[in-house]
């Protein structure tokens, strides 16, 4: 069995958090017995690291110190960036067009799986969705018809989680063809720490300090600031720290909002995402367009008490009361409330990982896909 994934996000170099619960994914596969070939873009700052598959990276500018557009995500991506799509997609077509394979996995129905679905032939195509190819068509009209002829087209299409199901089935997408399967997430990597005194030592946390934190790119989806709106309240109850992981272009507006707090720390761009989670007590999150968050879901394999929004695929992790909370959007109130709960609940935490290793884990996930391809390469026989 050969298998071809074609992704739009991928690590660009190694410890690099981009794309990388994709590289876990083709790793597992790897591991498994799958003959993998990974196509993503070439980007300025992409740099070889071992994998043990073959991953080609293709170039879509002369020059590879000008290849911004692949950087981060398209989503939001400044006009000077989005000068390069032509050349990008055209780049990612001839290289696409060269391949061969008895399956071809694209991540996100945008752009990488429309493109997919205009190769000549019957190669079986998988689709996965993984949140914002879906939600942004229904915000943004002009990606409908895109993401229309992609999910109609794919010979099986997969969502991250049942939220994402339902919306891909409202874009066209045939019930029958469609299969959820979270990401899933290494437990044996993603796990409590054992003595995690002598970690917040090192980073400055006073014994006895709770530690709450937020992991992810520094974007106005994210709605980070309404978490930093919501901590001072949280500080007037208990001694606690407040960790942003992430980078991106509202960090300069975020630690204004935050002013001059030492309790708010921004940690920047992260590369060691299981020893930012082994700080934290509680993880919380009120981003919007979430498929099915996998650093809410490393942080809950860590041990960490989640608190979410009521909404988009977070019930499909946090049950109320039992492995987290869950708040309302633009409930501030409701937020600081329940991250007080959560600091006073830290036991959850255990059920938290239990519930990652019930139905998220990476491994199982893996073979769930692999049974999927043997099905299409059957019946396309």
């Amino acid at each position: 069995m050969k298998v071809l994934t074609v992704t739009p996000s991928f690590p660009r170099f190694e410890g690099d958090y981009h794309g990388r619960f994709i590289y876990d994914l083709c790793r597992k596969l790897f591991e498994n017995g799958v003959d993998l070939k990974v196509l993503a873009p070439r980007t300025k700052s992409s740099k070889p690291f071992p994998t043990g598959f073959e991953v080609d990276r293709f170039p879509f500018i002369p020059r590879q110190r000008w290849e911004s557009l692949s950087e981060r995500t398209m989503k939001g991506a400044p006009l000077a960036h989005l000068i390069q799509l032509p050349p990008y997609m055209a780049s990612a077509y001839l290289h696409l067009m060269a391949e061969s394979a008895s399956v071809v996995h694209a991540h996100l129905a945008i752009p990488m799986g429309f493109l997919a679905t205009l190769l000549p032939g019957r190669t079986p195509l998988v689709v996965t969705c993984h949140g914002s190819d879906c939600t942004l068509p229904c915000t943004n009209p002009i990606f409908r018809p895109f993401v229309r002829h992609t999910l109609t087209r794919a010979d099986r299409v997969v969502a991250v989680s049942d939220f994402v199901g339902r919306i891909a089935v409202q874009l066209g997408a045939p019930p029958e063809k469609v299969e959820t399967i979270p990401m899933g997430i290494d437990t044996s990597k993603f796990k409590p720490s054992r003595d995690a005194a002598p970690l917040r030592e090192e980073f400055g946390i006073p014994e006895g300090c709770a530690v709450i934190g937020t992991l992810g790119r520094l974007v106005s989806e994210k709605r980070v600031e309404d978490i930093i709106r919501v901590v001072p309240h949280v500080f007037r109850k208990v001694d606690a720290v407040f960790l942003i992981g992430g980078d991106g272009p509202r960090r300069a507006y975020l630690e204004e909002l935050a002013g001059r707090r030492e309790n708010i720390r921004f940690l920047g761009e992260v590369r060691d995402a299981p020893l930012f989670h082994r700080l934290c007590d509680v993880f919380v999150m009120a981003s919007v367009r979430e498929g099915l968050s996998v650093a809410l879901q490393e942080a809950m394999a860590t041990g960490c008490v989640p608190v979410a929004v009521n909404g988009f695929g977070y019930p499909e992790l946090v049950d109320e009361g039992v492995n987290g909370y869950l708040f309302e959007l633009g409930d501030a109130q409701g937020m600081a409330y329940k991250i007080l709960k959560a600091i006073d609940s830290r036991e959850l935490g255990k059920k938290a990982r239990e519930t990652i290793q019930k139905s998220f884990e990476l491994e199982d996930n893996a073979m769930r896909y692999l049974r999927l391809y043997d099905d299409l390469i059957r019946s396309n026989c």
